[in-house]
């Protein structure tokens, strides 16, 4: 049996299981609430399984490999700083996102602070930058790595996308959940599996330490890159989760405070464990003599296709695509809350029902996965949009939230919606900019530092009318 025959019976075999967690969570939703939100009662197991899938997929781990093979040890400071950011959300936003109010989106908490419909609406248009982009790449993907086992890539596409965009349309955010920690277990059980295999076959850490260059173990700069590179890649860190609506959906889903903040402890303790790891395993890749021509994601395949049987590559290579499509079914699902809720429901028919909002948030969720579809057969524009899209979305993004956890009510909201304009702005000018585009994570940095630069400063500089009329009313008792 060749090993396309096998994946393919594997990705069907695992995909029957998801199609069957979509159908039964489908059962449990009455309300947009528990399309977008799980009915806010999801336990430890769950709530930690879904932040660490969605953010150390399979896909996202495979790169580091790569990195790691190129740059050693001062790899992991490429992925670890994500934890700057679960930290953040789980010590400053946690309580006061989840005790202000029943949210389900996070524009529903810039509204309950500011009450403000231009920074509602810009929040909302910036929320959609990324997940628009990552269903389609995530696809595209998952389908590359189903390609490299013999299935062809346009079989990979709508086998795997069909799937996922159908429990994820279904099920909603309880199917995305249920399905992410399927997939996590998996993940995590391949991975314990073959990394020892690695680190085996390169004769151990001390020889894999002794037998690569020395500079693979200097972590305080990495290797042909700028000095400051570090720097920028602690920034691009602290961005990265929390310039994302989802993250903010599996806040409120938690059943309680302290498991949302678990979820993001153990996501951020996943983070660095991965970032360490997977650079001393593209050291040992290193150390075994794979190919320096090698692209990032590739080294990892290297090694499973010289070192280990087929079968087991194969079965590898299925858990991967299946995590990697984690997060494809969050930004989904994201996307649906943020047309249908943000928009839909608050501006262009805010008289609708909830029933009709259900309604129409699984029309949208179903509409869009298709079009995902086709942009991942034929759409290689949107490819390109997606290595933009954390500049244009979740720099910005990220600005806005830390501004509004600081000051909160003494932020001023017009010049959080500026922040979030001309971050974009600013992220798309660097982008345009060849000796701008070369700086590591400098897109996104640059994004960032503009929108929190212009919040800030401007909510110190420009009192909000609010907190101006409480002032007066103050003065006059």
């Amino acid at each position: 049996m060749s090993t396309g025959t096998i994946g393919l019976i594997l990705v069907f075999a695992l995909g029957a299981v998801m199609l069957g967690i979509g159908i039964w969570t489908s059962k449990r939703i009455k309300t947009s609430e528990d399309y977008y939100v799980g009915g806010r009662n999801l336990g430890s197991l769950v709530t930690i399984s879904t932040q660490c899938a969605t953010f150390v997929g399979g896909g996202m781990t495979l790169g580091w490999i790569g990195l790691g093979f190129r740059y050693g040890l001062s790899a992991a400071w490429y992925g670890a700083p994500q934890a700057l950011g679960f930290v953040f959300m789980a010590i400053v936003l946690v309580k006061h996102m989840r005790n202000t109010g029943k949210f389900i989106s996070l524009p529903d908490w810039f509204d309950s602070m500011y009450k403000h419909k231009g920074l509602s609406i810009i929040a909302s248009i910036v929320c959609l930058i990324v997940p628009i982009t990552w269903v389609t790449a995530q696809t595209t993907a998952a389908a590359r790595m189903m390609e490299s086992i013999g299935v062809p890539y346009l079989v990979g596409v709508f086998v795997i996308g069909g799937v996922v965009i159908t429990y994820t349309t279904v099920g909603g955010y309880l199917a995305d959940c249920y399905t992410d920690t399927l997939q996590w277990i998996l993940l995590l059980l391949i991975f314990i599996c073959t990394i020892p295999l690695a680190f085996i076959h390169a004769g151990g850490l001390s020889s894999i330490i002794a037998n690569t260059p020395s500079y693979m173990m200097d972590v305080s700069k990495v290797h042909g890159m700028p000095s400051y590179t570090i720097l920028l890649w602690m920034v691009s860190g602290l961005v990265s989760g929390m310039g994302l609506q989802s993250s903010y959906q599996k806040i409120y889903s938690a059943r309680t405070d302290r498991i949302a903040k678990q979820g993001l402890y153990a996501t951020g303790i996943a983070t660095i464990f991965f970032a360490v790891v997977t650079a001393f395993v593209g050291m040992a890749c290193f150390k075994l003599g794979a190919p320096s021509v090698l692209l990032n994601d590739k080294v990892w395949p290297w090694f499973l296709a010289k070192y280990v049987p087929g079968w087991v590559a194969v079965f590898y290579a299925v858990c991967v695509m299946m995590a990697t499509m984690s997060t494809a079914d969050s930004m989904l699902n994201s996307v649906s809350l943020t047309v249908t809720h943000d928009l839909y429901s608050k501006y262009i028919n805010p008289k609708a029902s909830d029933k009709k909002v259900l309604r129409i948030g699984i029309i949208v969720s179903a509409v869009f996965g298709i079009l995902a579809l086709y942009w991942a057969t034929a759409g290689a524009w949107m490819i390109t949009l997606f290595g933009m899209s954390y500049t244009l979305g979740a720099g910005p993004l990220a600005g806005a939230v830390i501004t509004a956890a600081l000051l909160k009510k003494k932020a001023n909201p017009t010049c959080i919606m500026a922040g979030l304009i001309l971050g974009a702005v600013t992220g798309f000018i660097t982008l345009q900019i060849p000796t701008l585009v070369s700086i590591p994570a400098g897109g996104t940095v640059f994004s960032f530092s503009m929108s929190i630069l212009v919040a800030l400063g401007g909510s110190y500089l420009f009192k909000s009318k609010a907190l101006v009329a409480d002032a007066a009313v103050q003065s006059n008792i």
